[in-house]
Parts: C-alpha cells; structure tokens; sequence
C-alpha cells in the first residue's frame, strides 16, 4: 500500500485518554504517528505533547483543559461535568469508527457501561485497554464487577497491560 495517501483514506481511530496518562499516551500516540496512522487523541493540557503537534495525522482534542489538582472543588466539579458534556457531543459527530480507550474518565462506573454502550449505538467499535483494572475503585465490589463486566462484554476488543508491585 502506498504511504503517502491522504489521511482521509486511512484507518481513523479516536484515542480516549483520563486526561492524565502521560506515558501510556506518549508511547501509544508517537508508535501510531510514527507509522502513519491518523487518529483524534482526546486528551487535557497535560497531553499536549509537541512530538505529536506536528503531525498531520494527529487531530489534538483538549476536551478536558486544566487538570489542576489544587483548583476548588466548585472548579473541579463544573470541569468534569463539562469535560462529559464535550466528549458525548464529540462522541455522536467522531468521524473515527474505531475508538481506543487508553484510560477511563472521572467516573469508572458510568465510563464502563453507559458510556461505552453509547458509543456502541453510535456504531462505533471499542477498543478497551484493561491495565490495573482493580486499583483504587473506590465502589464497592460487587458494584465494580459489575461495571467492569460489562464494559469487557461491550469491547469489540481488549487489550490487557498489567503492572505488578515487587
């Protein structure tokens, strides 16, 4: 296949960040850019990275902006309101078909059922990163089991990355 056909003709993929996953975003979006993908990389300011600035395949999406842990809770909680608001809005007009979630969002519950299984009534194919799937939850068990079942059933396909503590 030629490389130098437009991006229009190349597979489009959307790259659905937490907004804080530097290097899990960093090696991903420079691997793809480096092999000629096109794809959104949906991030916040903390993933702006300038090696991916200049690549015409690359569309950088701040839906999130400043991540600022030491902004007032009133701040933190209209951003993330917001930041749900801009990504289901993206999610229904996305011209990519595939999308990668690298990271789950604020509220892993809501993030592994009813907003995955959004965008599968948009037709769009999931592709779900599982790393570290039980760390720091926050819900109870039975509730994340739940959740987390789900979004693995909902997933065209997962991709599993475990870190072990030693």
């Amino acid at each position: 296949m030629n490389r130098e056909t437009s991006t229009e003709h190349q597979v489009r993929a959307a790259l659905l960040t937490g907004g804080g996953d530097r290097p899990y975003v960093f090696g991903l979006g420079t691997s793809l850019a480096s092999n000629g993908a096109a794809f959104d990389l949906i991030g916040s300011d903390d993933l702006d990275f300038p090696e991916l600035r200049g690549n015409p395949g690359v569309n950088f999406l701040n839906l999130r902006g400043n991540q600022n842990p030491n902004a007032s809770f009133v701040s933190k909680i209209s951003r993330v309101l917001w930041y749900y608001v801009r990504l289901i809005c993206y999610a229904a007009t996305a011209k990519p078909r595939i999308f990668h979630i690298l990271w789950n969002n604020k509220f892993q519950l809501f993030d592994r059922t009813l907003l995955m299984f959004y965008y599968k009534l948009l037709g769009k194919r999931i592709v779900f990163t599982a790393h570290n799937v039980n760390a720091g939850s926050g819900i109870p068990r039975m509730v994340f089991s739940i959740g987390l079942r789900c979004a693995f059933n909902i997933a065209s396909r997962i991709i599993s990355l475990c870190t072990r503590k030693r």
